[in-house]
């Protein structure tokens, strides 16, 4: 009798161990990055000058591609304008960055360590040449993306990221995460723009679920992470992530750290073609 009591109580272990999901039991991290182990070199025009702060060298595979897109009749940026080191994405010591640029509450994103990833047309804009700041002629675009990551044993549709960041909204400028899978074109995950009526807002748009949810910044609230899902198709390889800063004139930041990516699969759990476990009730008995 103690024995059938004894095997009822692992059978019920058991399915209940079979019905636990696949995300709970098999997530596994598939890609960090914080930017510490970056080597930086000296300011360029910053106003505080210092060696080891700042360079627009990432991490090994990771790029920047930057377009000052003119405005409506006004010439091209001429060569030279705008401040060096926030021409586009670069990654910087937080501390220096918030004592060159005045503070203006970058120092109140607490979740920040050490090296960032940063775009900052706030800085960017503080120089002009024949009384013309480069706001006036252009527009900021700027585009950081991740080296290829591997998703080859992830099952579909089970990605997240996650990641610390730091911003103040103002119109015009728009923010956005994309995803590229393999050769595929890319696609919008992540969407921020500012509110129609009171620009400090953040309306943040989370394309894969449909979730909305409005943050209100200020120079004593600027810390902001966040968790974005990512459908990622069955049979995809690789996956490249980009952070995008667009349309901006002079309107502050946003700064990025503490990037994490994890997936449901790889060694961690067996499973089948469909993202299901490949265990079943015989080949557990089977191995008593």
């Amino acid at each position: 009798m103690k024995y059938r009591t004894a095997m009822s109580t692992l059978a019920v272990l058991i399915i209940c161990c079979l019905l636990i999901p696949i995300s709970v039991m098999g997530q596994k991290v598939i890609f960090e990055e914080n930017f510490n182990g970056l080597k930086l070199g000296p300011s360029q025009e910053e106003g505080v000058k210092k060696d080891n702060v700042w360079t627009k060298e990432g991490p090994k595979g990771w790029t920047i591609e930057t377009e000052f897109k003119p405005k409506k009749g006004a010439a091209k940026l001429p060569d030279g304008l705008g401040i060096t080191e926030w021409m586009g994405w670069s990654f910087a010591d937080h501390a220096w960055w918030t004592q060159t640029a005045g503070n203006q509450g970058r120092a109140n994103w607490k979740k920040a360590e050490k090296t960032v990833a940063i775009a900052d047309p706030d800085e960017w804009d503080d120089e002009k040449k024949d009384d013309k700041s480069p706001d006036d002629l252009v527009s900021f675009n700027s585009w950081l993306s991740t080296s290829p990551i591997d998703i080859s044993a992830i099952s579909p549709k089970s990605i997240k990221l996650s990641f610390d960041s730091s911003f103040r909204m103002e119109k015009p400028q728009q923010f956005e995460i994309s995803a590229k899978f393999d050769s595929s074109a890319p696609i919008q995950i992540f969407h921020i723009i500012p509110d129609e009526t009171k620009d400090s807002i953040a309306k943040v748009t989370y394309k894969i679920t449909g979730k909305k949810e409005d943050k209100a910044t200020s120079e004593a609230n600027v810390d902001f992470p966040f968790t974005v899902e990512i459908p990622n198709p069955g049979g995809a390889k690789k996956m490249i992530l980009t952070w995008a800063v667009l349309n901006a004139d002079n309107d502050w930041w946003w700064a990025i750290d503490n990037i994490k990516v994890t997936g449901v699969g790889g060694a961690n759990v067996a499973v089948d073609a469909k993202g299901k476990l490949a265990t079943s009730w015989s080949s557990i008995k089977s191995s008593r």
